[in-house]
């Protein structure tokens, strides 16, 4: 089995949601059932009925049905997947241009054996950088660059601070890393005033 987002940040989105896929019919029939309520008749097979069909609900389950529309959405992406896929490598590879000899930064890579849709674009602060990510972000954002933290860890959220765990990789990498703007409307003059508020926040 495998799990998709549609956050909108995401490369295919329907606004929000998710979507479960597997090719094994025992889990496919218990996600069915825990989508809607537990019920064992779709609402599909029951309005089709020419006769009058009382549906049972044969465990407990919860409303995880995405809507007819957002379902819509997702199809009509689906079909410009490829399409934007190459948009977001476009702007990738152009940031690795505008920004590959910016001291104190550290660029995302895709190694050989993988391609990446870059879902988002992750900035990495090195020791050199002299700011923090806090401080990095904020002047971003005063000069008018959206941006984010790259990750967040559960085990550093308050429901799960007791577990004890300890991730130093994904601790460090919390307090590092900065993802910049990247989506398909992105045009060149944008990304590129990105890139300069980048140099002169780093410069500073």
């Amino acid at each position: 089995m495998a799990c998709f987002s549609f956050h909108p940040r995401k490369v295919l989105t329907t606004g929000d949601g998710g979507m479960l896929t597997t090719n094994d019919p025992k889990l496919d029939r218990q996600f069915r059932l825990w989508r809607q309520h537990g019920m064992g008749l779709t609402d599909l097979a029951r309005h089709a009925a020419s006769t009058v069909i009382f549906e049972e609900y044969l465990t407990t389950g919860y409303n995880y049905r995405m809507t007819d529309i957002q379902a819509a959405i997702g199809l009509e992406q689906l079909k410009k997947l490829a399409g934007m896929v190459v948009k977001r490598r476009h702007i990738a590879a152009r940031y690795q241009e505008l920004l590959c000899d910016v001291s104190g930064l550290d660029l995302p890579f895709a190694p050989a054996s993988a391609k990446t849709n870059w879902q988002s674009y992750p900035v990495r602060l090195a020791a050199s950088a002299g700011q923090s990510q806090r401080n990095l972000m904020q002047l971003l954002q005063n000069k008018g660059v959206a941006c984010r933290r790259g990750i967040m860890n559960a085990h550093q959220e308050p429901p799960y601070s007791q577990a004890g765990w300890r991730l130093p990789h994904s601790e460090t990498s919390r307090d590092q890393v900065v993802l910049l703007p990247l989506f398909c409307g992105l045009d060149e003059e944008s990304q590129l005033q990105v890139a300069r508020a980048v140099r002169e926040v780093c410069a500073s």
